[in-house]
């Protein structure tokens, strides 16, 4: 009887431990794309200010225009394609809650004690599988966020180093 206790602790313990390391890599990817959207709203108010501040001539706001449009034209697949696996995620849980829904339904109205107290059982093992795959799914989701801001902000810093260099 104790070795089970103990067993069912340890258990407990390594779940815990896992959802937090995966919570603290999430944490974590947050506070990555948060310092790059800063980065990226520094950038842009510094550009909107050099705009208004300066009586530019219609080729240089045709240069910074064209500019914004190529970033631009860059950025919307890349949130687009984002968007779509968080809307596929989104109805992956949809399906996964309906289920357990289902389960839920079905162990409550189970009279039974031992059939329901298996179905009860059965629904939390699956109830912590989907914490876990969504703790995993956003955690990945988040990887990939940033991973495509730095290729984003890579490519493009590149781009203007080149246009940059043309102009001069």
């Amino acid at each position: 009887m104790k070795s089970t206790s103990n067993r069912e602790k340890d258990q407990a313990k390594n779940q815990n431990h896992v959802v937090s390391e995966i919570t603290e890599k999430a944490l974590k990817n947050y506070e990555q794309v948060l310092h790059t959207s800063l980065k990226f709203q520094e950038e842009a108010g510094r550009w909107w200010g050099s705009m208004l501040n300066q009586t530019a001539f219609a080729q240089d706001w045709q240069k910074r225009v064209n500019n914004v449009t190529c970033m631009t034209n860059d950025l919307i697949p890349l949130a687009q394609k984002r968007m779509q696996e968080v809307i596929d995620l989104l109805e992956k849980n949809s399906r996964t809650s309906a289920e357990l829904m289902k389960k839920a339904v079905d162990a409550a109205q189970t009279p039974a004690i031992a059939d329901s107290q298996a179905k009860w059982l059965d629904f939390w093992t699956s109830s912590m599988g989907a914490v876990r795959a969504n703790t995993e799914a956003v955690s990945e989701l988040s990887s990939k966020n940033i991973e495509s801001w730095v290729q984003f902000v890579k490519h493009n810093s590149e781009t203007a180093d080149g246009r940059v260099a043309a102009a001069a």
